[in-house]
């Protein structure tokens, strides 16, 4: 039982740490690869800005350098400085400036020169159409635009003269070189990269401490659950005691029930509120007086009605349970009738519990098929003709005909056994239900 719960909540934790660890690299891996993409497209804005910078300062310097040499007009000075460095042309290695401009705020003269042979000069000068050149005193700025599904860099940046007195603007478009770009994309492969090997590397030495500690919750709880079904099937027996009864019949009876739910295709959830209901159906009879419980004959109208009283004692014991309170259903509702006659609350058809039902008809039949010191054992034939005759008034007709689909084989292989075979059959039935729902505590 204990191999079977453990290979599965193994194959579980592998199954889940390798996913987690995979997502959580993905997500790291995707964090850092953004990051990384604008960490570089603000070096490239930084850089341009400083070239831009570096750039007016020389047009600034030479302009100043024409007029004392020559006496030139100032506007004119300016017009040969700047031809003078377009003739040597704007270029580094980290790109190529496509557009540059130069205008005064308010005054319709500009200065304007652009790179003709570049392949993207149309897509060049559709931008710079866009952007209105403002009339207000504005700032420093450099923004990454996609021009033809390439980056460029778009830098204003303000003319200061020798005395720092601004004089006009600088517009200019910047072209990263085919060099730069790769260099950016390998960049960040190299960073995603390396933050996936340290990752995988800190998994690594993470992984078998996480699954030693798995391990030991693992095998904490598979004692807990063993402890608790332990509990269970001896609370059980002490019931059958009480009851001078073999606790062989809660074995047949939880069979019967879980075979049936399993004709009913139930859920693992339940098969397992099935098992607990089936074990402590009669666990209120703790509280029932020996006189009325043991009594050889039949009970008077006053008695039955002390009887009845085990149902309410069962909810008793088992409401405070975490554990074992989902088998209140069945507990509560073993002995209502689908006509409504049954007890404690009279309910009617499908207002019972389906564990209810279903474990109705598993308790009729096997308390009709077995020996008690009051009766003999009905056949099979006498049996299955008892539970049709209550289709409809003590049981579900839909689980009653689902029983008889099976009750045959139930018949042959389980009526009347009280061996060791039946309880590790029990075993096995418990065992796979409660390993399915082990990896759930995790």
């Amino acid at each position: 039982m204990a191999k079977h719960r453990s290979l599965s909540l193994q194959t579980f934790v592998y199954r889940t740490l390798t996913i987690r660890l995979a997502l959580m690299g993905s997500v790291i891996g995707l964090l850092t690869a953004g990051v990384a993409y604008t960490v570089e497209r603000q070096n490239l804005s930084a850089l341009v800005v400083e070239e831009t910078r570096t750039e007016i300062q020389l047009l600034i310097s030479r302009t100043d350098g024409i007029i004392k040499e020559s006496g030139a007009e100032k506007r004119f000075a300016f017009r040969q400085a700047l031809d003078e460095r377009i003739d040597v042309r704007l270029e580094r290695a980290s790109g190529t400036y496509v557009y540059i401009c130069f205008y005064t705020p308010g005054n319709p003269d500009i200065e304007e020169r652009r790179d003709a042979g570049y392949d993207l000069a149309d897509e060049v000068a559709r931008f710079v159409g866009s952007q209105p050149r403002s009339t207000q005193d504005i700032g420093e700025t450099a923004e990454i635009v996609t021009l033809g599904n390439r980056m460029h860099v778009y830098v204003v940046m303000p003319l200061l003269d020798q005395r720092q007195q601004k004089i006009g603007y600088a517009q200019a478009i910047f072209a990263p070189s085919d060099a730069a770009r790769t260099g950016m994309q390998n960049k960040l492969r190299h960073t995603v990269l390396l933050t996936v090997l340290i990752v995988l590397a800190t998994s690594g030495l993470l992984y078998p401490v996480i699954l030693h500690l798995v391990g030991k919750l693992a095998l904490f709880s598979r004692n807990l659950l063993d402890a608790n079904l332990e509990t269970l099937s001896l609370l059980a027996s002490a019931i059958a005691k009480r009851d001078s009864d073999t606790d062989v019949h809660n074995f047949r009876v939880t069979l019967y029930a879980v075979r049936l739910a399993e004709a009913m295709h139930l859920a693992n959830d339940e098969i397992q509120s099935l098992i607990k209901g089936a074990f402590l159906h009669d666990v209120g009879k703790i509280g029932i007086r020996d006189n009325i419980l043991l009594k050889a004959g039949g009970l008077d109208e006053e008695e039955f009605s002390l009887m009845k009283e085990h149902v309410r004692h069962g909810m008793d014991i088992i409401r405070d349970s975490a554990w074992l309170s989902d088998g209140a259903l069945v507990v509560e509702g073993h002995h209502e009738k689908f006509d409504g006659s049954g007890y404690p609350r009279g309910l009617a058809g499908e207002a019972i519990p389906l564990l209810a039902r279903i474990f109705a008809v598993g308790d009729v039949f096997d308390a009709l098929t077995s020996r008690r010191p009051y009766k003999e054992p009905l056949s099979y034939e006498a049996a299955m003709s008892i539970l049709h005759q209550g289709r409809g008034t003590h049981f579900d007709p839909k689980i009653v005909d689902a029983f008889a689909f099976i009750a045959p084989e139930l018949y042959r292989s389980c009526a009347g056994r009280d061996d060791q075979g039946l309880r590790d059959e029990l075993k096995t039935v418990i065992a796979h239900y409660f390993s399915k729902g082990e990896i759930l505590l995790y």
